[in-house]
Formats: C-alpha cells, structure tokens, sequence
C-alpha cells in the first residue's frame, strides 16, 4: 500500500519510510500478519530443508527389512507386529485390534518405513538394511 504522507510503498500501518501511521481496517491488518507469518515459516522450512538436512539423526539397531516384512503382515490380518518389533507396544495394540487401522495405518507405515521417516520407540530412525 501507498503512504498518504510521503508515498513511499509500504507493508505496514506504519510507513517504513517517513514513520507515519497509516490507517487500516483491521482486515488489511490481520492479512498482512498472516501474510508475514506464512512468508517467515515458509522460508524457515526451505532453509532447514536445504542448509539442515538430516543433521544429528540417530539410527535405530532395528532392521529395516524385517519392520518391512513385518509391516506386509498386516496386509493378512496381522497388523502392528511391526511395532511390536520397533518397541511401540501401545500403538502396535492398536494396530492388531483394529487390522492396522483399518489398512490406512498399516499403508502409512510402510511408507514411512520405505522412505526411512520411521521411527522406533527411542526416536531413533529405522534405516539400516
């Protein structure tokens, strides 16, 4: 938006240039923050993404193959003994009782698991072979 005052292009209810307040419904006001915030976490997400990526990760002992193999079980009625075997026994309960939630838990696992995003019950991320 435009200053009144001097005309310089500004963001803000108060001109960056000459230091005026400018007038503004409180709309024009809530979108810029939310405009700002959504800028700022975006850029935050792309830095981390390209300057940080898989800093101080912490692998897991437990074999990626037999969580995958495991995880397939759950395709034959068998859901969650891949947690089980990950050490996370309250949700691997979950998974048996509920034939891995219904099959989407079971799906979202094995992908997890394939794109080494899973994790077992320490936090540490199951990727080795």
């Amino acid at each position: 938006m435009k200053c009144p005052y001097c005309g310089g292009e500004t963001r803000y209810a108060k001109c960056e240039f000459c230091g005026s307040v400018i007038e503004q419904s409180a709309g024009e006001t809530v979108n810029e923050m939310i405009h700002d915030v959504t800028r700022n976490v975006t850029q935050n997400i792309v830095q981390n993404i390209t300057i940080n990526p898989d800093t101080n990760i912490s692998i897991s002992k437990k074999s990626k193959s037999t969580a995958i193999t495991l995880c397939c079980l759950g395709f034959f009625g068998l859901g969650g003994i891949h947690r089980f075997y990950a050490g996370k026994v309250g949700t691997g309960i979950i998974w048996l009782c509920t034939l891995g939630c219904f099959g989407i838990g079971t799906v979202m696992d094995l992908v997890s698991l394939i794109i080494n995003k899973f994790d077992d019950n320490e936090e540490k991320l199951i990727r080795k072979w």
